[in-house]
């Protein structure tokens, strides 16, 4: 139950496709863009929702541009809903999770588990979304990555510290949602217990090393179009309403979301400022 628990912290790596894998803080310069709306300038910022104690300080130019805004934006405080998350992430009483994938599905994700160290059984009594969730989590767990070390989350931390107002832009409910719809397709079940170590590591390097571009290449290798669409560009479309509407009650905001959201012509950054908002990338 302990590594449900943690997973359920965690079940927004897949919907993020941000993958962590070692690093240090002196070597972590992530793109980060301004935002100037109405004589006030806010902050967007990439995010990565997994990490390294080491990782921190992060940069002076992140901690400054924190430090000049009064409101912190995130997609979700998954602190506040993991127990709510954690109920819904398990079977009715009677069911399996073995009853409900195929027998290949089924017999790969033994496989994988058992590659894991762990039996697949003691995962048998959680939903197929679920499941996928600890699936995507457990090779950084393993690693020594952890939930409390995450970018949003450190934020959101050192926010509630200082009595920073805080705003979510979506619900437990919909990410819930989102996520069991995705893998309601046992196909994409399946991607992901097949997900190359290799197509992960260039994730994490371009995001370390502020490659926007290269992370936006990557992303269209590993996403098919209607994928990208539902998962981000959708969700990229309906943040901007909110964020707009922030920026013009002329408080200064830090954004962090996760950085496949703002990569391309659908990208966060792109969006706002065909939305008139001016952006600038700092880095």
């Amino acid at each position: 139950m302990k590594l449900v628990r943690r997973a359920a912290q965690m079940f927004s790596v897949v919907i993020l496709l941000t993958i962590v894998w070692p690093s240090y803080a002196n070597e972590i310069k992530p793109a980060i863009w301004k935002v100037e709306h109405q004589g006030t300038t806010s902050y967007l910022l990439g995010s990565i929702h997994i990490g390294k104690g080491d990782w921190y300080p992060l940069p002076n130019y992140i901690m400054d541009a924190f430090n000049n805004t009064e409101v912190l934006v995130v997609e979700l405080d998954g602190a506040q809903s993991t127990a709510a998350m954690t109920k819904q992430m398990m079977l009715p009483a009677g069911q399996t999770l073995q009853s409900k994938l195929s027998p290949e599905t089924y017999q790969k994700f033994d496989s994988y588990m058992k590659t894991m160290g762990m039996p697949a059984a003691s995962l048998s009594s959680l939903k197929p979304w679920a499941a996928a969730t600890v699936v995507a989590v457990l090779p950084y767990l393993r690693a020594g990555f952890e939930p409390q070390f995450g970018i949003d989350v450190q934020f959101i931390s050192r926010a509630k510290n200082k009595n920073m107002a805080l705003i979510e832009l979506e619900t437990v409910q919909f990410q819930i949602t989102l996520l069991s719809d995705l893998f309601s397709n046992e196909a994409m079940f399946v991607e992901l217990l097949e997900q190359p170590a290799e197509e992960s590591e260039k994730l994490i390097d371009f995001w370390k090393a502020g490659k926007i571009a290269e992370l936006e290449a990557l992303i269209e290798k590993q996403m098919p179009a209607d994928q990208r669409e539902v998962m981000l560009t959708a969700r990229n479309t309906r943040w901007i309403k909110q964020l707009t509407s922030m920026f013009n009650s002329k408080k200064a905001h830090f954004v962090v979301v996760g950085a496949a959201h703002l990569t391309g012509n659908d990208g966060v950054p792109a969006l706002l400022s065909k939305a008139g908002v001016k952006v600038t990338r700092l880095k």
